[in-house]
């Protein structure tokens, strides 16, 4: 299905805004702007959200995580008693349970995750994103453990040619400069905060390229949609920065 009047009506938005006409909620309550079929699209992004709240509780972090399925609740209950879990993700999540958190137990949940959406959706964009976004975050883990002197099998999820190469390669660039040229944005970021500006630049970078030769399809609206999420998170660090700010001030 054309969005046409909906991608019309979108405001063009950039990395860096410091402010949004539009938010993701408002798009979201007007549910009816979209097909069923649509929607439940817009629910497999939805459910990554899930995963990161999965994640925040097990860290003791009782945050929301604003754009989610299930909710805090729901997995804070499952945490307790795993009745209700999702199938596809039931196994990662009894790993959680019986071994904790560690950076390779998150990363087979979210690889559960990919495999799982990958197979439901059927949008070419959900699918390549997401291809691309798994290939991405085994990268991030190679880099890092590469950068501890620990082994990158350590901390890569699945089997896959790429999970081969991060896994044996010797070379600072795992030899994949050639084929993801993002990969030195990656490299040269040492810092946490130089990490997170590099790995957005690289997914919002992504998005334009999938999106470079479609006008009003469904998935010129997932990945704006994706954008926002990226926007929103900046927008919500530079509030809590402050309010830090704010609160050192009052202990003065």
């Amino acid at each position: 299905m054309k969005y046409y009047f909906l991608v019309s009506y979108l405001p063009e938005i950039l990395r860096d805004d410091k402010k949004l006409k539009v938010r993701l909620s408002d798009l979201l309550s007007e549910k009816y702007l979209f097909t069923e079929k649509d929607f439940a699209e817009i629910e497999l992004l939805l459910l990554a959200g899930d995963l990161l709240q999965i994640e925040r509780l097990l860290s003791g972090k009782e945050v929301d995580v604003e754009y989610c399925l299930y909710g805090k609740e729901f997995w804070r209950e499952q945490l307790k008693s795993p009745k209700e879990v999702p199938e596809f993700m039931r196994e990662a999540f009894e790993v959680f349970l019986s071994e904790g958190l560690t950076p390779r137990n998150l990363e087979q949940l979210f690889e559960a995750y990919y495999s799982y959406a990958i197979e439901k959706t059927s949008s070419t964009l959900m699918r390549n994103f997401l291809s691309f976004e798994r290939d991405l975050r085994n990268v991030i883990a190679a880099v890092r453990a590469k950068r501890k002197g620990l082994p990158p099998s350590d901390y890569t999820v699945g089997e896959n040619d790429l999970v081969d190469l991060l896994n044996r390669s010797t070379a600072d660039d795992f030899g994949l400069s050639s084929e993801y040229p993002w990969i030195e944005k990656l490299i040269a970021a040492l810092e946490p905060g130089d990490t997170e500006d590099a790995i957005q630049a690289i997914v919002w970078e992504t998005l334009d390229e999938i999106t470079e030769h479609l006008d009003f399809d469904f998935d010129v609206v997932l990945a704006y949609l994706l954008k926002l999420q990226i926007v929103e998170r900046n927008l919500a660090m530079s509030e809590e920065r402050g309010m830090d700010i704010v609160r050192q001030m009052e202990e003065l």
